[in-house]
């Protein structure tokens, strides 16, 4: 896509309804009687990325709790005061909104220490509407329709391109939906449908996403805003037989290279595999990193396989790549990871979150392309299948699939 082109797709977006939701609604002073630290109900807050695009997020405030909203997924997190002002850390990740109340709602920053400790204004506003509302448009129903699956290029021409899977549902103005990719998915994504405009976001303490879109002659032209900096475009159009690349043939093992490693652990000592502990187990090795939301999704979904299949032999190592550099702080945000998903197998510090230190720590592997990759290995020590990426929740059917596949393949692996 040339830059004429997508400046003008850029323009047309700007020029309708896409402007997020403004301040529609004052608190009405009871706050100030109220024992709560925030008023009560539903609240949209937005994230700004520059001076014209903001990336909306609804969430509840119950008593001194907060529940971020997307789509299905709520996450929820405690308010917190700090002299004058407040504080909300997000699950896990290494984030935070700081903020201080006043007479129209919220204003503060969101600090998301993972990404070189990147400040991003945050404004919220109490939101009558509730949920199903994020992003303002006209309120008749006049809307296209984009439920379905599209097949993506985001940017196209260019040697960067890739491509993705987009599944949108939309009910009437209501849309959800994500991207599905060749690494992992863009989790749960909620928004809303403007004419032949359609606009979803993200906001999960990780990362802050935007998408916006707008159908024409059944091709969908849009760009993807990604925190301070990023921006790319996308196209889509409808695709209901458009297929990825088989996850399980995109890495694995490299030729004369025997599956073996030694790190340290997150409670003082070291484990190695081989050894005789892992003998006549079935094992997965999950490569993956704290900071990471589908490697998190992951994390859930390996803890409660473990805790099914642990008493019949098997074993999960998960070797994490982690953003701070030292040792102790590694060890500190695998910590809040394994606390916050209960999880019950063997994590260690494997080094640093990047795929090319990953890739030389453990030369068993062709490639590392992304995080999480998880290796399947029988009781006789040999790899049966590499996974790469995994589908998060967010991806509906394909999540069920997928994770009913892992629970044939370990019955399978247990049996023989």
């Amino acid at each position: 896509m040339n830059k004429l082109y997508a400046l003008f797709i850029c323009l047309i977006l700007m020029l309708s309804c896409s402007n997020q939701a403004e301040p529609h609604s004052h608190l009405n002073g009871s706050e100030k009687h109220c024992h709560h630290l925030i008023e009560q109900g539903q609240w949209l807050g937005q994230i700004s990325i520059n001076k014209n695009k903001k990336i909306p997020f609804n969430f509840e405030v119950r008593k001194d709790s907060i529940f971020i909203i997307n789509s299905k997924e709520r996450i929820g997190a405690r308010i917190s005061s700090n002299q004058d002002s407040l504080r909300i850390k997000i699950p896990v990740f290494d984030s935070e909104l700081r903020f201080i109340k006043t007479k129209i709602g919220l204003m503060g920053y969101w600090h998301n220490n993972t990404k070189t400790r990147e400040k991003l204004p945050f404004h919220a506003f109490l939101n009558p509407e509730g949920e199903r509302k994020r992003f303002n448009g006209s309120t008749n129903s006049s809307y296209s329709l984009y439920s379905g699956n599209w097949e993506t290029t985001f940017s196209e021409g260019t040697k960067n391109a890739y491509k993705s899977l987009a599944i949108f549902y939309q009910d009437k103005e209501f849309a959800t939906g994500t991207f599905i990719t060749e690494t992992g998915d863009y989790r749960y994504l909620q928004g809303n449908v403007c004419n032949d405009s359609i606009f979803l976001s993200c906001f999960d303490g990780a990362h802050a996403f935007l998408f916006e879109g707008i159908l024409v002659d059944n091709v969908i032209h849009g760009v993807f805003y990604s925190g301070l900096q990023w921006s790319e475009p996308w196209v889509s159009f409808k695709n209901d037989s458009f297929a990825l690349t088989n996850p399980y043939l995109l890495t694995r093992q490299a030729a004369r290279e025997s599956l073996e490693f030694s790190f340290p652990d997150i409670n003082g000592g070291s484990l190695s595999y081989p050894n005789k502990r892992f003998n006549n187990k079935v094992v997965i090795i999950q490569i993956f990193g704290s900071w990471c939301p589908n490697c998190v999704d992951e994390t859930k979904f390996l803890a409660g396989l473990h805790s099914q299949y642990q008493n019949r032999g098997l074993e999960i190592i998960g070797l994490a790549f982690e953003t701070p550099k030292k040792l102790s702080d590694k060890i500190a945000r695998v910590k809040e990871l394994k606390s916050h998903t209960r999880s019950k197998y063997e994590f260690l510090i494997a080094g640093s979150a990047s795929k090319k230190e990953a890739q030389e720590t453990l030369p068993f592997l062709n490639k590392i392309s992304s995080f999480p990759t998880t290796i399947f290995i029988d009781k006789r020590g040999i790899v049966r299948k590499i996974h790469t990426g995994f589908y998060g929740p967010g991806t509906g059917e394909h999540y069920a699939k997928y994770t009913a596949e892992v629970d044939v393949l370990i019955e399978s692996l247990l049996n023989e």
